[in-house]
């Protein structure tokens, strides 16, 4: 039986700068690891992060900047 893949998608505005795939939801924990990575390897500052089960989470409130 095979598995479902959740897709998380990880955007610096209107642009998706990473593309996650896992068997389930991350949570906001592991989201803000994965949008710390993206930081760390050049790809953008993630500020929204969606996923296919439909959730939308907001990594950081209007004009914060993650450290």
């Amino acid at each position: 039986m095979a598995k479902t893949v959740i897709v998380h998608r990880f955007y610096a505005g209107d642009k998706c700068v990473l593309m996650s795939e896992w068997y389930e939801p991350l949570s906001i924990d592991q989201l803000r690891e994965r949008a710390q990575q993206a930081i760390e390897w050049g790809y953008g500052d993630p500020d929204i992060v969606t996923d296919t089960t439909g959730r939308i989470v907001r990594l950081k409130e209007a004009g914060e900047e993650q450290q």
